[in-house]
């Protein structure tokens, strides 16, 4: 009896080695658009000390350069399990945004502000314990993102790099994690992150929650009811319309037999009343005849001399509305030029002229944006940019504007700081 028990034990172990084995050979690779990606690094992802994410990078092949692997070229993953018990979608895109500023030129992040803003969105999802979020970049097509293994959405492949480097770029969430990505762990780090990385799966639950056709046959049931719900509404409308036409044909034929009965009064009553239409008749000849000369005036549009005064109060209306956004970057200054720049300012150093392109759509969301003249200061420069970015979304654009986009340049005067 003992030695069966022994043997069934060493089966046991042996049967669990050669699953943990499976499980961590599945994590060491990925599958991207039919190419066979390797593990480059993983790491856990904090947040002023809590635990957000475990993150892992699959590169085509591997690399400890941070450049190198946010320019190589092929397929990548960037892919996230949540340990946070839970996140808001709404934290989430404000992270994202914040975090692709902080990693990336500005005018890089401005070159592509729509896909920032588009990837921000997807990424505004409500995540727990156990989900699974994955960015893939097929290379020349699209930057695909998933979660639970549905795909929620897709956007250009330029937004990729920018996405990366929240991960490995200057800032990322800590030196370690940036190192762990990038391969720095011993054996025995990367063999305890696998089996976690591996132990975390989503629930049944959560998997149906993102899974599309679950979606769009809820969506479905959901249209259903609400037609449902809209016949019956019209039903009574119909009931309503019947009541009223009846309780008003009573009131005609009680009104019919008064007119009978008081056939002199009622005749007065007449020819009063077609006096009163007469001159209802003549007013609503007046009031069609002036509404068509309104419309036929505003189909006209706006003289051209007024598109052009629209452009140039809407340029300062743009321009006004950036400017409480701007901050100067004191210790970006002081850290360059010492804070003698406070006693001694020089204008192309702490402050100084700088016109900025600023184009956005019809609701006021940014389009683009680039510098057209500088400062004479890099700082000062990036500065302006990034409260550009941060200015979003600015004034409508006015209704009589044509164009689905707006562009102008404003020009901003950095004053010199103040002790």
């Amino acid at each position: 009896m003992k030695k069966l028990i022994q043997t069934l034990l060493l089966s046991i172990v042996a049967l669990f080695s050669a699953v943990m084995s499976s499980v961590a050979l599945a994590a060491e690779q990925a599958d991207v658009a039919g190419a066979t990606l390797q593990l480059n690094g993983l790491g856990v992802h904090t947040e002023l000390r809590n635990e957000w994410f475990l993150d892992a990078l699959y590169l085509a092949s591997t690399t400890d350069d941070a450049e190198d692997a946010v320019t190589s070229p092929g397929a990548k993953r960037m892919e996230l399990r949540v340990l946070a018990d839970s996140l808001s979608g709404r934290r989430l895109k404000r992270f994202w945004v914040e975090r692709i500023k902080n990693n990336n030129e500005a005018s890089n992040v401005l070159a592509n502000a729509k896909d920032v803003r588009d990837f921000a969105t997807l990424m505004d999802q409500d995540l727990v314990r156990g989900d699974i979020v994955t960015v893939d970049l097929i290379p020349g097509v699209a930057t695909l993102v998933n979660i639970n293994g549905s795909e929620i959405g897709r956007i250009s492949p330029e937004v990729f790099p920018l996405v990366l480097r929240t991960w490995i770029g200057d800032r990322p969430p800590s030196t370690d994690f940036k190192e762990a990505m990038l391969g720095d762990a011993s054996s025995v780090q990367r063999s305890e992150l696998i089996n976690r990385f591996s132990s975390i799966q989503p629930s049944p639950d959560r998997v149906a929650r993102f899974d599309q056709a679950a979606v769009a046959a809820a969506e479905e049931e959901e249209r259903k009811r609400q037609e449902a719900e809209e016949e019956r509404k019209r039903q009574e409308a119909e009931e309503e319309r019947k009541r009223l036409e009846e309780e008003k044909r009573k009131q005609e034929e009680q009104k019919k037999l008064e007119e009978q009965q008081q056939a002199q009064e009622k005749k007065a009553e007449e020819t009063a009343a077609e006096a009163e239409a007469e001159r209802l008749r003549k007013e609503l000849e007046k009031a069609q005849k002036e509404l068509a000369e309104k419309q036929e005036a505003e189909q006209q549009g706006p003289s051209q001399a007024e598109i052009e005064e629209l452009r140039s109060q809407y340029s300062k209306q743009l321009g006004a509305h950036y400017i409480p956004y701007f901050e100067y970057p004191t210790q970006d200054i002081f850290r360059r030029h010492g804070k003698s720049a406070l006693m001694r300012p020089r204008k192309g150093k702490t402050h100084g002229d700088v016109s900025i392109s600023i184009e956005v759509d019809r609701e006021g969301l940014l389009v683009g944006g680039s510098l057209v003249s500088s400062s004479g200061e890099k700082i000062l420069d990036d500065a302006v940019m990034n409260a550009l970015f941060d200015s979003v979304p600015f004034p409508s654009m006015p209704e009589d504007l044509p164009g689905e986009t707006f562009k102008t340049t404003v020009s901003i005067s950095i004053p010199a700081p103040e002790m």
